[in-house]
């Protein structure tokens, strides 16, 4: 009798246990995530209203501006810039009629944050918008261990030890803040008609956050981070490549699903038969013709040549002659469709006689996605995801027929911030004066009627990694990793020698200096990133945040 009531105790402790062990395993994650809570900046908003409350006095004389957005396009993936795998001959063309900039950066190695910075002419961190946005988190710690128990399969990502998220209701808030003031809201209140044409992904939220919301008269495109280029993985005509990785694998899942389906003003397309980067030169040229007798501002954020990578076959076997590898091929034959519709929308400007009256501006929204193993930004160090040169630096053009010069090099530093002010100033716009902006206008600078160059200093943040250049000097250290580097990039462009042990005076002044702008800064970004991803560069091991 006692062995038997032995024996039931202990399978009710058992019992207990498993089902205790469960409810915790089930508890919700969100519930410690008070730190999380999205609070947009009521100063702002309330300036922000109060600007756009006045009304210009005229609306006349402004060029139009086409501002071209490749996705994850290195700067040595450009044949203007190197000796180039791929050959860019439009893109080459828009640098000779135009200004290339050797020393153009974004101010984010990821393309959530860099589009947040290039449309609102901010550092990105001064919203909140540090790192990538992310579409759900895990919900409770089964949740949790199994998504990093499965991440830590594929050994390039880690998964943030620390899990506290943001609930559903805040999720949903991610984005561009309303506080913030975007470009295309800017040159709307100034007669412009305003259009994107292409990947958004600055939030989903159709209540205040999709573009038709944030200043655009017309959208076409997708709002997530990807979406395939063919309607389908199998098409006549495509040929595809994937990565065994789980973040291909998840992008080639989602396909055209979820924030990866295709919208035009807010209504899903059920149906878009043709490739997608021909699509957005199409539905761009169509823009233009449109609005070719009003101001407009036509943002072509293009998807190409982000993953999942889909080439259209004719060029694909133009490709495969040079390279033997299926991979590099695909991806360079998606280079060369960009580069085909880049030049399609410049041609349909010189037909209707727009060019002398049309800003085009150029550039990529971070450097090339070497963790793929097709991409390169050699010989730069690292690439996308990283704030080494690889990473930041892109290719950055300007041109403006008959107000810029053409086949011009500009060497000194500026960023994508710059781009939102130099817009403003070219149409004659004053910006509020209730926020910092951290652009300049580079048209005095551009025209050679200012010599000194417009930043004395440019700044990186997102999470642990900070970094700083100033003059020929770039610091970059993680505060969490123990890890700190700095380079004289005028002698050592491709960051090789890490003079941080023979310059302690730098170092401790280039610290003081980051110290400083991050004390302008908000406390914490807007949400929490999710994973860091695992990086060997030069036999050294390092982690960025997504």
């Amino acid at each position: 009798m006692t062995h038997k009531f032995i024996k039931r105790q202990h399978r009710a402790i058992i019992i207990s246990l498993i089902v205790g062990i469960y409810f915790v395993s089930c508890y919700p994650l969100s519930t410690g995530a008070i730190k999380w809570r999205m609070k947009w900046d009521k100063k702002l908003i309330a300036g922000k209203k109060d600007y756009f409350f006045h009304k210009p006095d005229s609306c006349t004389d402004v060029p139009n501006i086409l501002l071209i957005v490749a996705d994850d396009l290195g700067i040595n993936e450009t044949s203007c810039y190197a000796k180039s795998p791929v050959e860019t001959p439009n893109i080459d063309k828009l640098a000779k009629e135009g200004i290339r900039c050797t020393n153009g950066y974004v101010s984010s190695p990821v393309c959530a944050p860099s589009r947040c910075g290039i449309l609102t002419g901010r550092y990105q961190e001064r919203c909140g918008f540090e790192t990538q946005e992310i579409e759900f988190y895990p919900t409770n710690l089964i949740e949790f261990l199994t998504g990093k128990y499965f991440s830590q399969k594929d050994s390039s990502w880690v998964v943030s030890t620390h899990p506290h998220y943001p609930r559903d209701w805040q999720i949903d808030k991610q984005g561009i803040p309303p506080s913030e003031i975007t470009l295309a809201e800017l040159l709307k209140k100034y007669c412009f008609t305003t259009g994107i044409v292409g990947k958004w992904h600055l939030g989903y939220n159709s209540r205040f956050n999709i573009p038709t919301k944030r200043g655009f008269d017309y959208q076409y495109g997708c709002y997530g981070a990807f979406t395939l280029y063919a309607e389908k993985e199998h098409m006549p005509g495509i040929v595809n490549f994937k990565r065994e990785s789980f973040e291909s694998k998840y992008q080639w899942a989602m396909a055209r699903k979820d924030n990866a389906m295709l919208y035009e003003n807010n209504k899903k397309i059920k149906h878009e038969h043709e490739y997608l980067t021909d699509a957005i030169r199409d539905k761009s040229i169509a823009f233009i013709e449109k609005n070719k007798d009003r101001p407009f501002f036509l943002y072509v954020p293009f998807t190409a040549p982000h993953e999942p990578y889909q080439a259209k076959k004719e060029l694909y076997d133009e490709e495969i002659k040079n390279t033997p590898h299926r991979g590099k091929a695909v991806y360079y034959a998606i280079i060369r469709s960009l580069d085909n519709a880049i030049g399609d929308i410049m041609q349909k400007l010189k037909d209707l006689n727009l060019e002398e009256n049309t800003m085009v501006i150029f550039l990529s929204d971070n450097g090339a996605a070497t963790y793929t193993k097709v991409a390169s930004n050699a010989p730069l160090k690292g690439g996308k995801l990283t704030q080494f040169e690889g990473g930041i630096d892109v290719p950055l053009i300007f041109k403006w027929k008959n107000h810029l010069p053409a086949n011009t090099v500009y060497r000194n530093n500026v960023i994508a911030l710059d781009i939102f002010t130099t817009v403003a100033a070219a149409c004659n716009i004053p910006l509020p004066c209730d926020r910092i902006y951290d652009g300049v206008d580079l048209m005095p600078y551009f025209l050679d009627q200012r010599k000194d160059p417009p930043h004395d200093k440019l700044f990186w943040r997102a999470d642990h990694i900070h970094v700083i250049i100033k003059g020929d000097y770039k610091l970059i250290f993680s505060s969490r990793d123990k890890w700190l580097e700095l380079y004289n990039l005028k002698t050592d462009k491709n960051e090789k020698e890490n003079l941080s042990q023979s310059m302690p005076e730098k170092v401790k002044e280039l610290q003081d200096d980051i110290q400083v702008w991050e004390k302008t800064l908000p406390v914490k970004p807007m949400w929490p990133r999710i994973m860091d991803h695992r990086f060997m560069i030069d036999g050294k091991q390092y982690l960025f945040p997504v």
